[in-house]
């Protein structure tokens, strides 16, 4: 069942969705590229202003689960109006920021506002889209995210060179009241639960330290700042917290995360496939570059255009995916973009210092044409697996398995290039950059990304299989009936 309202008004609200979704891909990619700038201006360390980034990304992550609770609850419409707002004035004060702890203190604030639009955004698709349309909206706001992806280096070095860095978050205050206006005067109000309504505030205070301590364990372990053992007592008592968290959970009528929703085999796959996915992607793009610079030595606008490829695809590809998987069923088509980056890790492991630009671009087009084949349906067949009034909360656990395999996956090149070159990745540089090492934990990596991307067509073929059982049983009730 979806709202009853026009096409030209679904267009508008997806939209406005498209709006907030470009802007918080933007902020994460347009702040990178200007790290070194804010750094020289605060006068602090590389690795002290990397926390601007790191800040941005933990909030969302800790805080996801709960806004997607709170919408299920008291409804979409204005809760995403103000995480709009948020997020704009958190743009604001990062740009009248006069210190790097109140920039780093902004972000945060900034995060917050993000994360509630992040955890809505696909269950207001799913809310106003018809099955039929579902998957072509939701690959059209796949394609905004790597528009924001792609355009936010070039768009962050040229706002910086003409009008400073604060620019850079200045940008999105236009962007963010459209946004705010637009979602007051086109969303319905959503029919939400009759009754009693509750929040739970223990276990959400639970599950944000759970996962702050998680998310916070694998950042300083990329930036060097602790050890691998350290890192793992870090997760064991994230791990434990998680555990308490959901122990308490089944004690409640009104839980913060309904563990039945993961009982869902489609529902639960579709997830552990999409983490997968962004696991394996982000390990990719994190070694990627080093490759392109210092293997093949092009300069950084020339690997910038290189890596641009990926998005590009994806861009290109994403709504076709979504609107195919409207036609046909959704399985299908992530189990083939899944072997087809499956096949795309395996190529790029044998690239060598010798590599041409004209055997790179193709491998990177095809992982790029795989993804998009893979996360439109993978999220429509999420999204169209729960109930009405659980999509606030499946849409939020979908936007966190997406950030939880993006920080994974870094870390897992970190580790896995440390250990099968005794090197730390931090530790090479341009002057003394070995190649031959270099290439052999950069296989390593590729080989491990495949591998999982393997594992996830294994579980996509079993996804299918008990899905061909439920439409065999539908029809032999369907049959049963009509005797």
């Amino acid at each position: 069942m979806t709202y009853e309202i026009t096409k030209t008004k679904r267009n508008l609200i997806l939209f406005t969705a498209c709006i907030s979704t470009f802007m918080a891909t933007l902020d994460g990619s347009i702040v990178n590229i200007t790290l070194p700038v804010i750094s020289t201006y605060f006068s602090v360390s590389i690795n002290s202003v990397q926390w601007i980034v790191s800040a941005y990304l933990l909030a969302i992550s800790s805080v996801l689960l709960i806004w997607g609770k709170i919408s299920d609850n008291y409804g979409k419409k204005y809760l995403f109006a103000a995480g709009l707002a948020v997020f704009t004035v958190g743009s604001v004060l990062c740009g009248v920021s006069n210190s790097l702890s109140m920039l780093i203190v902004s972000r945060v604030l900034q995060a917050i506002g993000a994360s509630v639009t992040m955890a809505l955004v696909q269950g207001i698709v799913t809310l106003i889209f018809p099955p039929t349309e579902r998957g072509k909206a939701l690959g059209i706001v796949g394609t905004v995210v790597a528009i924001g992806s792609l355009v936010g280096p070039g768009l962050g070095g040229i706002l910086v060179h003409a009008a400073g860095w604060r620019s850079i978050f200045f940008i999105n205050i236009p962007f963010g009241t459209a946004g705010v206006i637009l979602a007051l005067i086109l969303m319905p109000k959503a029919e939400v639960k009759a009754g009693n309504k509750s929040f739970d505030m223990r276990g959400s205070v639970v599950f944000v330290f759970s996962i702050s301590l998680l998310f916070i364990g694998l950042l300083l372990l990329q930036d060097g700042v602790i050890s691998p053992v350290a890192m793992l007592l870090m997760l064991a008592v994230s791990l434990m917290l998680f555990i308490a968290f959901i122990m308490y959970e089944k004690k409640l009528a009104d839980p913060l995360l309904d563990i039945r929703l993961f009982k869902n085999i489609k529902f639960s796959i579709s997830l552990v496939t999409a983490y997968i996915s962004y696991l394996s992607m982000f390990a990719y793009i994190f070694l990627m570059p080093f490759y392109l610079q210092y293997v093949l030595n092009y300069d950084i606008m020339t690997a910038g255009f290189i890596m641009s490829v990926y998005p590009l695809t994806t861009g290109v590809i994403a709504p076709l995916s979504g609107w195919i998987s409207d036609k046909k069923s959704s399985i299908p088509l992530t189990l083939i973009g899944l072997c087809i980056n499956t096949v795309a890790f395996g190529l790029l492991s044998v690239l060598n210092a010798s590599s041409s630009v004209a055997r790179i671009i193709p491998l990177i087009m095809l992982l790029g044409f795989g993804s998009a084949v893979f996360q439109s349906p993978n999220t429509s067949a999420i999204m169209g697996s729960v109930s009405r009034d659980k999509l606030g909360v499946a849409g939020s656990i979908n936007a966190f398995f997406r950030n939880f395999g993006m920080v994974s996956g870094t870390t897992l090149a970190v580790m896995l290039f440390m250990f099968v070159t005794k090197v730390g990745i931090s530790n090479m540089s341009s002057h003394v950059f070995d190649s031959a090492v270099f290439l052999k934990g950069f296989r390593a990596v590729m080989i491990t990304a495949g591998s999982f991307s393997f594992f996830a067509v294994i579980l996509s073929v079993f996804r299918r299989k008990i899905k061909a059982e439920e439409n065999s049983l539908n029809s032999e009730n369907r049959v049963f009936i009509g005797e």
